[in-house]
């Protein structure tokens, strides 16, 4: 009877701890599941915060809004090139006041340091090309690169030089308004 009793001792322990276990697996995989559950929860959110996001900017883009910007920042940029490169006395009051217009303070009193012009030299602009990345154009920053000659005249001298000028010119969109804010000179190989 001995063996009896333990054998029957044996297989209820053997269920108690197999229902035990049974219950601890379940209960871990219900937790699995829930911390899953709100990880998803979490991505979803994410997700549906970057389609507002991008349905917003393409609501920024819409082709009228677009070709308006691109419009108003090659105007900008060829004031800025026609005010910043071309020098001559008669217009420099002018080209003066209009570099306030596009460019920023401190690039303006780059090119414009005083109140009257005084080289002896005399420069215009030819060939102007203007290349923007669209898709630069919802955001405030855009990258400019503008190709031109440049003509310098001695005006004590008969001299005349001309210079391939390649460059790439920073914008920032203040207020609705197009501002030059700086400019690098890029190299280009092969330019003529």
């Amino acid at each position: 009877m001995n063996r009896r009793v333990l054998f029957v001792l044996f297989v209820v322990l053997l269920i108690v701890l197999t229902s035990v276990n049974i219950y601890a697996t379940r209960q871990a995989s219900n937790d699995d599941l829930q911390e899953g559950l709100h990880e998803l929860e979490v991505k979803n959110e994410k997700i549906m915060e970057e389609k507002t996001e991008l349905e917003m900017t393409l609501q920024k883009q819409e082709p009228a809004d677009i070709q308006a910007r691109y419009d108003a920042l090659v105007k900008q940029v060829s004031t800025f090139i026609e005010v910043a490169f071309k020098q001559d006395k008669e217009t420099y009051q002018e080209r003066e006041k209009d570099a306030h217009k596009v460019m920023s303070k401190d690039l303006a009193a780059t090119f414009f340091p005083t109140e009257n012009y005084k080289g002896e030299r005399k420069t215009e602009v030819d060939e102007v090309e203007i290349f923007i990345k669209t898709g630069n154009l919802t955001n405030n920053q855009a990258s400019v690169l503008v190709k031109f000659k440049h003509t310098l005249y001695s005006l004590q001298s008969d001299q005349k030089q001309v210079s391939p000028v390649f460059l790439r010119i920073n914008v920032h969109r203040e207020e609705g308004q197009w501002m030059i804010t700086d400019f690098q000179d890029v190299e280009e190989e092969g330019y003529s």
